[in-house]
């Protein structure tokens, strides 16, 4: 039977807050017949998602109008946005080379997948409305559409739709998160009541990226390349921080002697990926390469880029920022790549420590990235207390981002607004601490293959080998007893 790790009893910080509800599980503590972890942690995703939904509200009367406003009263939805500044008003095609559209709206930044979705969702939306008149849209100017009540109602059907799918994605992400682990169901807990997982999700379609991330560990646990692999391609189709777990499948394979199943799943993803990119290249290759400026487009908020700046008022061009991103990059993963074969970190402790890096040296990083790198920290680090840390960084980011663009920042005698430069701290000390903790787990005694495990539990000894008397995790990848 297997033998689970209550968090009420293991980790402080929610041994002490289990105090208002009476105190951690006792020796003796039972299973409810109906509360498993499982629903427990549906039910927490549930309330994260709906608080996330309410902190939007106030947003959804100015959905489709612009302004900075909403920025001031943090608040904004790219989501809300979109549905006027990329056309999907007129039910434009979001790859297209055709002249009219390119015209009146501009490629967007969204990768294929989101894309996919943001169009779909403009379909539903337009039955949903009851099929507005395209052409008279079509003959107006952009602004004058922006700025029509029906499209404005439209806006906010449109943004209560992707938030439905988003919220889908939410609670698939958090379900996939109790299995991955089997002797830490609860650990999906930090996943499902985060305070990015509330604050962030309505932002943007990152939280699709969050649950292709949970399935991709989900398959990697229950030893099921094929999911692996069409979770890993859909991913990537959705944000390339995804495609950065293509480095920790490859190590904890080669260590494991997974090789089969890491090259297989590797080989699915990269044939998923083709196939997800391949309508909107063949649509459109400009309005494809387009899509992923939001990565690849130069310096902006959040990033230490940005900071050094700011703080140096120095100027970087473009090309140099992604050269030097790239090269320091490429030197993490070596790093990282090394760290996993030397320790028995799990797939997502080596994933956290990826994407956490490409987030501290990235020339771009929007709040919203956080959601793909927290299923990874959800499973990877056990202490709450980091978690959290981090996520303060992150939030304290958030915040001051919002007044920074809603001008609430801007110093009274110009120039840069310096109480912003905090907020971008804050944002990388908090990843810094979150690469330590992941890190110093390495470094415990025991960590070397061959030595035992730091990364999941006592049970496992020797090179991996399972106890033969216990149900050891799935994410060892182990035969079970």
């Amino acid at each position: 039977m297997t033998s689970r790790v209550h968090p009420t009893r293991e980790d402080p910080l929610v041994r002490s807050v289990s105090e208002v509800v009476g105190g951690p599980a006792g020796d003796h503590a039972g299973s409810h017949p109906w509360w498993s972890p499982l629903r427990v942690v549906l039910l927490l995703a549930t309330l994260a998602l709906s608080l996330g939904m309410v902190a939007k509200a106030p947003c959804l009367d100015v959905a489709g109008e612009g302004g900075t406003g909403r920025y001031a009263a943090l608040c904004w939805s790219d989501v809300a946005q979109a549905y006027v500044d990329r056309g999907h008003a007129e039910l434009a095609w979001p790859f297209t080379d055709d002249a009219g559209v390119r015209e009146r709206y501009a490629a967007g930044w969204h990768p294929p997948v989101p894309a996919y979705v943001a169009a779909a969702a403009a379909r539903v939306t337009h039955v949903l409305a009851g099929s507005p008149d395209l052409d008279g849209r079509r003959s107006q100017g952009v602004a004058d559409v922006s700025v029509e009540p029906e499209v404005h109602r439209e806006a906010r059907l449109f943004t209560a739709v992707t938030a439905v799918w988003l919220a889908a994605a939410g609670l698939l992400a958090a379900g996939l998160l109790v299995g991955v682990r089997r002797r830490r169901p609860w650990d999906a807990a930090a996943f499902a009541a985060a305070p990015v997982l509330v604050l962030f999700w309505p932002i943007t379609w990152d939280l699709l990226a969050a649950a292709a991330v949970a399935a991709v560990l989900w398959g990697w646990a229950r030893g099921r390349p094929a999911v692996t692999g069409v979770a890993l391609g859909l991913g990537a189709a959705t944000s390339p921080l995804v495609a950065l777990l293509v480095v920790p499948i490859l190590v904890v394979g080669s260590r494991d002697r997974r090789w089969a199943e890491a090259w297989r799943a590797l080989a699915v993803a990269a044939a998923t990926w083709l196939l997800a990119n391949l309508p909107a290249y063949l649509s459109s290759p400009s309005s494809w390469r387009a899509s992923w400026q939001g990565y690849l487009h130069g310096v902006d908020v959040g990033s230490v880029w940005l900071l050094v700046q700011q703080a140096g008022n120095t100027e970087t061009t473009r090309g140099t920022v992604l050269t030097v991103t790239g090269v320091l990059l490429v030197a993490w993963l070596a790093v990282v790549a090394l760290v996993g074969l030397r320790s028995r970190l799990s797939l997502a402790a080596l994933g956290t420590l990826a994407v956490a890096g490409a987030l501290l040296v990235g020339p771009a990083s929007a709040p919203s990235y956080a959601l793909v790198l927290l299923p990874l920290a959800a499973v990877a680090v056990e202490r709450w207390r980091d978690l959290l840390v981090w996520q303060s960084g992150e939030v304290l980011h958030f915040a001051l981002l919002g007044w920074y663009l809603g001008g609430l920042l801007a110093p009274s005698g110009g120039g840069d607004a310096r109480a912003y430069w905090w907020g971008m701290v804050a944002r990388l000390l908090g990843l810094a601490w979150l690469v330590a903790a992941v890190l110093l787990r390495a470094g415990r005694p025991g960590g070397p293959v061959g030595e035992g495990s730091v990364d999941d539990d006592g049970v496992e000894v020797g090179r991996g080998e399972a106890h033969p008397h216990v149900d050891v995790l799935a994410d060892g990848g182990h035969p079970r007893a």
